[in-house]
């Protein structure tokens, strides 16, 4: 049966069949009517390298074609030992070893499964629960969308989600605890403790955090003693801290790993989008010394698989990327650039009394609309700005991603993200800027 839409993919938008890419290079995508989109979000935060690098297929038909497949569980091979090689070359001090996996959801799924079995390896069988924050977002798995604190996507699955307790955000501009009192009190990272104590330190094994949030919250940075707060109450209670960095790190932040921003080391970093860069899919889950000595005292196996963890092709790609970061100087290049584009966003800001802040690090960058700048009042979501700021930018040739709805604590609010390709240069930054004045311009007349 023929679908109406002439496609037979069943998109996630059933509603319109959507643009048919068929040329991407650099910082630009082609479809096939012959526009011309300049990829402002490195296509949801993932080509961080660019689109189009030749360089990578050539190599793979030399070279990477020579092991098709070997299955992880009993076989390694070259690539995969030489990218986690070289990803702990960059990593904090204390990572001790690499597991892949084809995405990020599989990496915090997994790294959620290391935590438990870490405690059931000391004997201490009773911590096995997982606490996150409300406005994140760590995956699509059951398992990991029970960690999200995504409220928009949570609402249909509810009945199917694990009961994993979440603490407040530290989303200093929306701070349900420190509006009052004139700067940052830390509230927010000394809910953790006070949840742990609520469901009994004995019970709990992990807290999950991203470093500086994506689209559930775009481009939110915490607090410069948040992490630090957060390590020193989850060492009290004897709870491993994991770094989500799928979409923040790898070169995002302005530097290999987000939360060297703290100066704080996790237990576990998740690494997925930049580190295959789209020309694979690889994600993988980064573990710490004092996690891999108590597997090896203990049973010495992870009880956990995934057929396609550490293929040759995605491992041998991820290499190539690897490389390219580390000659081009991308896995820094970001802090420059973001410091230019946050610049100009600031300046955008006194333009335009919609944008009620822009926030970020590195080339991820967020923006918050709001209907009254003043008293920080969202728009109602019936408005839908946001859609209608990124359809009007796309229609002028640029793509930027739309904030999740209801960031402002699952009732509403308006924010986008910009998080473009780590080669992108000032001159194509303006002109993402530009398309967003224009935007904000045409918009705002009719909200309200």
């Amino acid at each position: 049966m023929t679908p109406r839409n002439g496609s037979a993919v069943f998109y996630r938008d059933l509603t319109g069949a959507p643009p048919l890419i068929l040329h991407g290079e650099g910082v630009y995508l082609e479809d096939a009517d012959g526009r011309r989109y300049l990829d402002g979000s490195a296509s949801a935060s993932v080509v961080g390298i660019g689109h189009g690098r030749r360089e990578i297929w050539d190599a793979l038909a030399a070279e990477g074609g020579r092991v098709t497949f070997v299955y992880s569980g009993g076989f390694t091979h070259p690539w995969q030992e030489r990218l986690a090689a070289a990803i702990l070359d960059l990593a904090p001090a204390n990572m001790a070893a690499v597991y892949f996996t084809s995405g990020g959801s599989e990496a915090n799924e997994s790294a959620w499964k290391l935590a438990r079995q870490y405690f059931v390896e000391q004997g201490k069988h009773q911590k096995y629960k997982a606490i996150a924050r409300w406005q994140s977002y760590h995956g699509v798995t059951l398992a990991t969308l029970s960690l999200s604190g995504r409220t928009s996507w949570r609402q249909i699955y509810a009945p199917l989600l694990l009961p994993v307790p979440h603490v407040a955000p530290p989303y200093e501009y929306r701070c349900a605890f420190c509006e009052r009192s004139g700067g940052c009190t830390l509230a927010c990272a000394d809910d953790l403790e006070r949840t742990i104590l609520l469901e009994g330190p004995d019970t709990v094994a992990v807290f999950f955090a991203e470093p500086i949030v994506g689209t559930t919250v775009a481009g939110l940075v915490p607090h410069s003693g948040y992490y630090r707060r957060i390590r020193e109450i989850c060492d009290r209670y004897d709870v491993l801290f994991v770094a989500d960095e799928v979409l923040c790190g790898y070169g995002r932040s302005g530097a290999p790993f987000a939360i060297a921003g703290w100066d704080v080391e996790p237990d576990i970093i998740t690494l997925g989008k930049a580190l295959g860069s789209g020309y694979a899919p690889l994600a993988a889950m980064l573990v710490s010394d004092k996690i891999r000595q108590v597997f090896l005292e203990g049973s010495g196996r992870f009880v956990h698989g995934l057929t396609y963890s550490g293929t040759p092709s995605a491992c041998f790609v991820g290499l190539k990327v690897h490389e390219i970061m580390l000659r081009e100087g991308l896995f820094t290049r970001a802090k420059g650039l973001g410091g230019v584009l946050k610049s100009k966003l600031l300046e955008l800001a006194g333009r335009h009394e919609i944008i009620g802040e822009v926030r970020g690090r590195g080339l991820l960058q967020g923006i918050e609309l709001v209907a009254d700048r003043k008293s920080r009042r969202p728009f109602p979501p019936g408005e839908r700005v946001t859609e209608r700021v990124v359809r009007h930018m796309r229609d002028n040739g640029v793509i930027v991603a739309a904030g999740v709805p209801l960031a402002n604590f699952g009732r509403d609010g308006d924010h986008l993200q910009i998080s473009p390709p780590f080669i992108i240069t000032g001159q194509e930054i303006s002109i993402i800027v530009e398309a967003l004045d224009d935007a904000l311009r045409s918009v705002q007349p009719s909200v309200g």
